[in-house]
């Protein structure tokens, strides 16, 4: 195969994948706790039934600096300052969240939006939904009026690379993960936004659709060439 060609395809190959990060950051702009997913594209060769074939694989990394706070005023929305995570309980293990919008139904449950109880450090805590107001502190005790209802379960680890994300959103830690301690502070009325800036990716998405371009009009430059050679035989 013609390697302008191979070349062609490659890069355009390469860009519908940033396309399709750079998409779903978009999508996330105003999703609480979110945090901003790059790609890098990696270009190798490989050998297949003796043919050599160009092949491309991707890696995402996600961008876990700070999301601004926004306040609601409300008990149960929480927000991590620094590093680190809310600990969830999922179906197949623990996972993880910069996302505290948190509420309690009427058996006591600490729980995310979804429905997932929060972790607690020791025995789950149970929170009275009538009863007396309640604080987080910064280390993440909560308390309702003087009663210490237990503590949260908050994570951090070495290389957050070992992190996946699910589809909906939560981290989960890989047998790679190596936890350390948890330095941030939880913030009680407040919400983590976004860090993805939706200037920063109209401008991605603009040298991901040149670079898509660029490929496309290699391929069709290409493509003529074939047709003038077909069309003097």
């Amino acid at each position: 195969m013609n390697e302008g060609l191979i070349q062609g395809v490659t890069t355009m190959r390469a860009a519908e994948k940033r396309l399709e990060t750079i998409a779903a950051n978009l999508a996330n702009v105003d999703s609480n706790g979110f945090k901003r997913t790059t790609a890098t594209i990696r270009e190798f060769e490989r050998v297949l039934r003796g043919r050599t074939e160009r092949e491309i694989s991707t890696k995402l990394q996600h961008n876990f600096s700070q999301g601004a706070l926004r306040s609601t005023g409300q008990p149960y929305d929480l927000a991590l300052a620094g590093e680190g995570f809310f600990t969830i309980e999922g179906a197949n293990g623990e996972m993880y969240t910069r996302d505290g919008r948190f509420f309690v139904d009427e058996k006591g449950v600490l729980q995310t939006f979804e429905g997932l109880p929060v972790v607690w450090d020791g025995a789950r805590g149970a929170i009275d939904p009538a009863g007396n107001t309640v604080t987080v502190d910064a280390e993440g005790t909560v308390r309702q009026g003087q009663t210490q209802v237990g503590k949260l379960r908050l994570a951090d680890f070495e290389d957050k690379s070992a992190l996946t994300v699910d589809s909906r959103g939560f981290f989960i830690a890989q047998p790679s993960a190596v936890p350390k301690a948890f330095v941030g502070q939880v913030r009680q009325g407040h919400l983590e936004l976004s860090n993805v800036s939706s200037v920063e990716e109209m401008v991605a998405l603009i040298a991901v659709q040149r670079q898509f371009e660029a490929g496309a009009r290699v391929m069709s430059s290409i493509d003529q060439t074939y047709r003038r050679l077909t069309s003097q035989r």
